[in-house]
């Protein structure tokens, strides 16, 4: 038995060199040849395209990579062609970053800006909130903004709405603009009584102001 294994494995080693000097493989001219007689037709088939595969360029990945000032304005020209509905504000807005991989926030604020030097209050006060909504954005700048769209646009109740939250939310570290602000606002609608109750909240060197206006 042992003769005969020997036999067999010199007469493999044999056959390995013939099949390395002839090229073939396995006694086969090629792999195609292999397969076939050895497989089953309904497991094997033959690729009708030789060769390597055609690379086709990613359809989502673009070259031309648009800059955040180009980006903010596409966004002030989509937003002004709306209608003031709600729904379609948001709908709008929400396909326009749907493509982006994070919330385009410098975009919006460069938006926001070109907006308020338009002094656009109505589209303003509706990218705020839709902004807010999605919970970007929450800074005291942002609020600023917002405040003073609302005051602007003659929306009184809803910027005493915000002030209310934002004062009892930041007790300690309300910035002096928001005072300055909801006074101004008091003052040019003629609400004395609450100019002067706003007045009391304000720590010793700013009621300075209040006394200049008084």
């Amino acid at each position: 038995m042992e003769k005969t294994d020997g036999i067999g494995k010199e007469n493999g080693s044999t056959e390995e060199k013939q099949s390395f000097k002839d090229g073939s493989i396995c006694g086969y001219n090629s792999l195609h040849h292999l397969l076939s007689a050895n497989l089953k037709p309904q497991l094997y088939q033959v690729c009708a395209a030789k060769g390597p595969r055609p690379r086709y360029p990613r359809e989502w990945k673009s070259r031309n990579r648009i800059g955040t000032v180009s980006k903010s304005a596409k966004l002030v020209t989509c937003v002004k062609q709306l209608s003031n509905v709600k729904e379609e504000v948001y709908g709008a807005l929400d396909s326009f970053i749907a493509w982006e991989l994070e919330f385009p926030l410098i975009t919006v604020k460069k938006a926001l800006k070109i907006l308020q030097n338009e002094q656009e209050w109505k589209r303003i006060i509706q990218v705020i909130k839709w902004m807010l909504s999605k919970g970007q954005g929450r800074t005291m700048g942002t609020y600023f903004t917002l405040l003073n769209a609302l005051a602007e646009d003659g929306r009184l109740e809803e910027a005493e709405e915000l002030w209310v939250k934002l004062f009892s939310d930041n007790l300690e570290s309300t910035p002096r603009i928001f005072f300055d602000k909801m006074i101004s606002i008091y003052y040019h609608k003629d609400m004395h009584e609450k100019m002067f109750e706003l007045c009391f909240f304000l720590p010793s060197y700013s009621r300075l102001l209040c006394s200049t206006i008084i």
